[in-house]
């Protein structure tokens, strides 16, 4: 999410000892490597599609067994009072770093990653922008994740942070308000501290609808004028070039109202959706690398990960149709019509084998763009 500043450091705090109790209970087999591998990055899923071990952000999200295990952890997330979608514990080994990378996707357009270190140290240092700070056990932060960020543990030791994605209310914007800004803005209002009390019972919101199935012509349109914003304010793009790029991207968004008020969500026009949209891609294929937004990521990259993937999501439809193993003992059947194309037909995650038969990933083969 883009912030007026790269780094907030919240008014609360957390009991140390209590969380590195807690995630120190953890075998190593609880810790899965980053689904890029990413050298020496680690997780445990605390929130998950479905509770599951996987990395998609589209689908009801609810908590797994480590989360529901941990009851402390489970009293920080409550005291919130905010929706949660992917959360996890991050471990970043002696000597490695997350590499360098900005959050361009539809999933981070409209969140933010709350940062609580719970075992760190002062040669663990997070860049984000120009700006860099140590992140204090026990403190909690958010940052701008448009920027380009990074994150280097120069020590000895494994680190290890909580990490919570939120949209967050306008109870948690209030109180980003008042937070302190690292050489800018002291804190603007008392730090609360949350103490852990035993047998407290607490519930934890989890976010259901976070992917349109087929994404309104409204927000469609709002993505876009973003993207065009992006490409306009950067003096090192041609204006040529802009111009063309603009030209295409508009008439997929008037191309894409149009079969709206003919389909809406419905599976007869997921066909023409996908066409309409790869057709989109392939035009702006010929924009790569050069036009480039404000964080130095391209134009065409926003438009395929912001725009037009999360515009049709028909996975979503059987993610919220789909019950979890806690919920139901016995398979779910499908029910309702199925779309006639089977290139849209979706598995409930786009990293899952695509059920043509190809043995390739849904989204490089039947899903791709």
């Amino acid at each position: 999410m883009k912030l007026d500043h790269e780094f907030y450091k919240l008014p609360l705090t957390f009991d140390i000892k209590r969380l590195q109790q807690e995630v120190l209970k953890f075998q190593e087999s609880d810790w899965h490597a980053h689904h890029e591998n990413f050298k020496g990055n680690f997780a445990v899923p605390l929130i998950s599609v479905h509770g599951e071990q996987n990395n998609d952000f589209k689908g009801p999200m609810h908590e797994c067994d480590a989360l529901k295990n941990s009851p402390y952890i489970r009293q920080v997330l409550s005291s919130f009072n905010e929706v949660f979608g992917r959360s996890r514990l991050m471990s970043l080994a002696p000597g490695c770093e997350v590499p360098t990378h900005s959050d361009i996707n539809y999933h981070w357009y409209k969140r933010v990653r709350i940062h609580i270190p719970i075992i760190t140290n002062e040669e663990v240092i997070f860049h984000c922008g120009d700006k860099n700070v140590h992140m204090g056990e026990g403190e909690c932060w958010i940052f701008d994740s448009w920027k380009t960020h990074k994150v280097v543990n120069s020590s000895k030791f494994n680190r290890i942070h909580l990490v919570i994605d939120t949209c967050g209310s306008s109870n948690f914007w209030q109180m980003v308000k008042q937070s302190e800004i690292p050489n800018t803005q002291p804190m603007q209002q008392a730090i609360k501290h949350l103490d852990y009390t035993p047998d407290k019972k607490v519930d934890i919101l989890t976010e259901r609808y976070n992917a349109p199935i087929v994404m309104s012509p409204g927000e469609l349109d709002s993505l876009i004028t973003d993207l065009h914003n992006e490409i306009t304010i950067n003096p090192d793009n041609d204006a040529t070039s802009i111009d063309a790029f603009k030209a295409i991207t508009i008439r997929f968004s008037q191309d894409w109202r149009r079969l709206w008020t003919l389909y809406g969500e419905s599976e007869a026009g997921w066909p023409f959706y996908h066409k309409l949209r790869d057709h989109t891609v392939q035009l702006a294929r010929n924009f790569d690398n050069r036009l480039l937004l404000t964080n130095e990521s391209t134009a065409l990259q926003m438009l395929i990960h912001c725009v037009v993937d999360p515009a049709l999501s028909p996975e979503v439809k059987q993610n919220l149709k789909f019950k979890p193993k806690a919920e139901s003992s016995t398979p779910q059947k499908q029910s309702g019509p199925q779309a006639k194309n089977t290139k849209i037909k979706a598995p409930m995650s786009r990293n899952s084998p695509c059920e043509c038969g190809s043995g390739k990933k849904y989204k490089q083969c039947c899903g791709s763009l």
